[in-house]
């Protein structure tokens, strides 16, 4: 698949995937009251840490090694299988920690916690990493953009009060297990040949595999949830309030930035493992997509602070001064979306680059306290600390990508005889596929 139409389709499943919540959160506010709404979000919070946890990171590792075998059947129903069992194991996980911890520590009603595991039943059920891996990301997009459009008429028709709570996080938190639903004809092609050789080893391979990929999700995670917290624990709920709406600037930059991943990394995998090069020359062509970079960046300066005046009020004018110190972000983002996910994760850096992004985290944390006790600005601290993160995660990356880049494209391949998707290769075999399973053509 062209790179072009690629990133339209990965453009489209993540834009459906963030506007379908936004266009909720309105109508959600007016029928479930300040109270129960207040549950609602507290409760969507904890479900992303669920799909978190169940998801472990499988995104990153298996989508790396399906992109590398693209064009094996036998391969991509094995890995498909482990990573499927893999799931359903920590599902059991979170289900039985979540079940006890319901009422005494989490805030929420068992029932409301079952509620949530729809969630984690759908990071099982839906591969997207499988359609992103093997450059298929239409097979994904039309389950997301179905089933988001499916969950927004539900949410509007059926949810009229807040006795409606649980209803409302069900609805919510089932998008992707009805993904996964959609997607099962997609996936017929593969046949069930991987889940009738699936041995526990094989589970825990693939779980020793992701955690890497792991470390560095919960990392990213904790340290795009972390700030509004932390500004709410050093100056209160008002800084709060100003940094969450300049805040949210970036986190729309960080969706592009996704795409940008989503459409490159399966290439650069394929290529690391087959032309190392090649991908190699891809990243640095990735460097064009800095000059997109610094026209958000720019525009983050220039045009957010009247759309701040305009949709929020002038209560909210002091978000201004914290929306322009936050600009230069979305130009690091860029930066470290080449240099750390594209390269290091892909050439044989994998510990680094999952250690680098638990370091970011320590930096920011770090920065935030040490800055409100020196520059007297709790608010700017925390924004401080956040381009602190991101810098180091630069300056690292950058470095690893001077230092071993050259030597990598001649000589690397991530899928050494020991790798895991060489064992992948090695067991499938001895496997008999079934007749039904197509040839090589229908995955490439």
């Amino acid at each position: 698949m062209r790179l072009r139409n690629q990133a339209i389709s990965v453009g489209v499943m993540h834009a459906a995937t963030v506007l379908q919540p936004l266009l909720v959160l309105p109508y959600a506010g007016r029928v479930l009251g300040p109270h129960d709404f207040g549950v609602y979000a507290y409760a969507m919070t904890i479900e992303q840490f669920i799909v978190t946890v169940v998801g472990y990171g499988f995104h990153w590792t298996a989508q790396r090694a399906a992109a590398s075998a693209r064009s094996e059947p036998a391969v991509l129903s094995a890995l498909l299988a482990e990573v499927s069992a893999a799931g359903c194991l920590l599902l059991v996980l979170v289900t039985v920690v979540g079940l006890a911890v319901a009422g005494p520590v989490l805030p929420i009603t068992k029932s409301l916690y079952m509620c949530l595991l729809l969630g984690g039943v759908g990071a099982i059920a839906f591969p997207a990493w499988l359609f992103i891996g093997i450059e298929r990301p239409w097979q994904a997009t039309i389950p997301v953009v179905a089933s988001r459009l499916i969950a927004l008429v539900c949410f509007v028709t059926l949810v009229r009060s807040p006795a409606q709570l649980n209803l409302a996080v069900a609805i919510q938190s089932s998008v992707p297990f009805v993904c996964g639903v959609m997607c099962l004809p997609f996936l017929y092609w593969m046949g069930l040949s991987g889940f009738r050789s699936l041995t526990f080893g094989r589970i825990k391979h693939q779980l020793v595999d992701g955690w890497r990929g792991f470390q560095f999700t919960l990392a990213e995670r904790v340290s795009m949830i972390l700030p509004v917290p932390l500004v709410e624990h050093i100056a209160g709920y008002a800084a709060a309030g100003q940094f969450s709406v300049a805040e949210k600037f970036v986190t729309a930059t960080r969706i592009g930035f996704r795409a940008v991943v989503d459409t490159l990394l399966p290439r650069v995998a394929y290529y690391a493992a087959h032309d190392p090069a090649k991908g190699i020359s891809l990243i640095r062509r990735s460097f064009l997509t800095l000059v997109g970079g610094v026209m958000i960046s720019v525009a983050m300066f220039f045009i957010a602070p009247p759309l701040i005046i305009l949709f929020f009020g002038s209560q909210f004018s002091p978000a201004i001064s914290i929306v322009r110190s936050m600009a230069i972000l979305p130009l690091i983002l860029n930066a470290n979306t080449c240099l750390s996910t594209l390269y290091m994760l892909n050439y044989g850096h994998e510990r680094a680059w999952a250690l680098l992004a638990a370091a970011g985290l320590l930096c920011l944390i770090s920065v935030s306290y040490m800055g409100s006790v020196y520059i007297g600005n709790p608010t700017m601290a925390v924004v401080l600390g956040m381009i602190a993160k991101e810098i180091l995660i630069l300056v690292v990356a950058a470095t690893f990508f001077l230092r071993f880049s050259q030597g990598k494209a001649k000589s690397y391949s991530h899928h050494d005889m020991t790798s895991p998707l060489h064992r992948l290769r090695r067991l499938s075999v001895t496997q008999a596929l079934p007749d039904q399973i197509q040839s090589d053509h229908h995955v490439v």
